[in-house]
C-alpha cells in the first residue's frame, strides 16, 4: 500500500508538471497508480534469473496484487467522491450579467450552437449566447465570441437575456428533459417567439413539437445525409445525381413526416412506438427506397434544379487561355 501511495504521488506531481487539469489529474493518477497483470510475469521471469531474492519477490507479488485489488474501490472513490466535489466548485461560480439584448436568444453553444452564433453573427444579427458549462463559456471567449454563463432553462435569466424582446430562441442544449422543457416554458410565456429546437432523435423531436416548437431539426439528419451523399461521390456517382438522391431523400421524409407524428401523438402510452407507428415507419423506409431507386432511372426528374448541365458547360466557364 505505500509503494503504491508513494507511485501515486509521483504520479500525481506528474500531472502537475505537464499541467494535466481537473478531473484529468486524478483521473491520470488513480488509473496509473496501480500494478497490472504483467507485473507478475517480470517478478517471475525475474525470479528464474535470480535477479531479485525470493523474499524481495514475494514483497512485491503482494503489492502488484493489492494494488490491482484496490483499483475498483479508487475508481468509485473517484465516481462518488472527486467528481461531485468538481461539479460542485463549478455551480459555486456566479452566473454573468447580461448588460444586453438580443434579436435571437441562443442556448447552449456546443458544436451546435457554435454554426448557428456564426451563421447570424455573420449576418449582422444581435445574439445572446448562453450556456451552463462555465469552462465552454471561457473556451468560447477565447476564440472572440461574446458569451454569458448562466443556466438559460431558468425563467429570470431568460428574461434577463431578454427572451420577451427577442424574435427567434434557439434551444441548442445537450439536455433532452431540459430542452424540452424550455420550449413548452417558452411558448408558454412569450407567445410572440419563434423557438427553433435541437432535438437528439426522431421520438424527441416529435415531443419538442407537440411542445409548440416552430422548427426541430435532428442534430444528426443532415449530417448524415451529407455523409451519405459523400459516400456516393466516393465510389464515383456523379455529383448531380448525388445532389437528386438528397433532394429526394428530404422530399419523401418531408411528406411522410406529419403521418409519423400524428401516429406517434395518437399513442399516449410508453415510448409512443406502437404497432401502427412501427408500420409506418417500415412503410417510410420503403418509400424513400422506391423513390431513390425511381430517380436513378428518372430521366425528366422535375427537380430541375439538379438537371445536369449541357455538354461543353464547364468549357463556356473555362477563361480564355488565349485572346489574342
Amino acid at each position: 500500500v505505500a509503494v503504491m501511495l508513494v507511485k501515486a504521488i509521483v504520479l500525481f506531481i506528474i500531472a502537475l508538471i505537464f499541467k494535466i487539469k481537473g478531473t484529468n489529474k486524478w483521473l491520470f493518477t488513480l488509473s496509473l497508480a496501480q500494478a497490472g497483470e504483467f507485473g507478475f510475469v517480470l517478478l517471475s521471469f525475474a525470479s528464474q534469473n535470480y535477479v531479485l531474492p525470493s523474499d524481495i519477490i514475494s514483497v512485491l507479488s503482494l503489492v502488484v496484487a493489492i494494488s490491482m485489488f484496490l483499483t475498483p474501490g479508487l475508481f468509485i472513490l473517484f465516481d462518488k467522491a472527486i467528481i461531485p466535489r468538481y461539479k460542485n466548485a463549478k455551480s459555486q461560480r456566479a452566473e454573468d450579467e447580461i448588460d444586453e439584448k438580443g434579436t435571437v436568444v441562443i442556448a447552449g453553444i456546443g458544436r451546435f450552437g457554435q454554426i448557428i452564433n456564426r451563421l447570424l453573427v455573420a449576418n449582422d444579427v444581435n445574439t445572446v449566447v448562453l450556456d451552463i458549462r462555465s469552462e465552454q463559456i471561457d473556451l468560447i471567449r477565447r476564440i472572440g465570441t461574446k458569451a454569458y454563463f448562466g443556466d438559460a432553462s431558468k425563467p429570470d435569466i431568460l428574461h434577463t437575456a431578454g427572451a420577451h424582446e427577442a424574435s427567434l430562441l434557439v434551444i441548442a442544449i445537450d439536455d433532452k428533459e431540459t430542452a424540452a422543457e424550455m420550449v413548452k416554458y417558452a411558448k408558454h410565456a412569450f407567445p410572440n417567439i419563434k423557438v427553433l429546437a435541437r432535438a437528439f432523435d426522431r421520438g424527441h423531436g416529435y415531443r419538442l413539437r407537440q411542445l409548440g416548437a416552430d422548427f426541430v431539426v435532428s442534430e444528426t439528419y443532415h449530417s448524415a445525409l451529407e455523409m451519405g451523399a459523400e459516400a456516393l461521390r466516393s465510389l464515383n456517382i456523379h455529383p448531380f445525381q448525388v445532389e437528386r438522391q438528397k433532394m429526394a431523400y428530404k422530399n419523401i421524409e418531408a411528406q411522410q413526416n406529419d403521418v409519423l407524428y400524428h401516429a406517434w401523438a395518437d399513442e399516449a402510452s410508453g415510448e409512443r412506438v406502437d404497432n401502427n407507428y412501427l408500420k409506418l415507419f417500415i412503410e417510410l423506409e420503403s418509400l424513400i427506397e422506391n423513390a431513390l431507386k425511381a430517380d436513378l432511372h428518372d430521366k425528366h426528374s422535375k427537380m430541375r434544379g439538379w438537371t445536369p448541365p449541357p455538354k461543353g458547360y464547364a468549357e463556356k466557364l473555362a477563361p480564355d487561355e488565349n485572346p489574342d
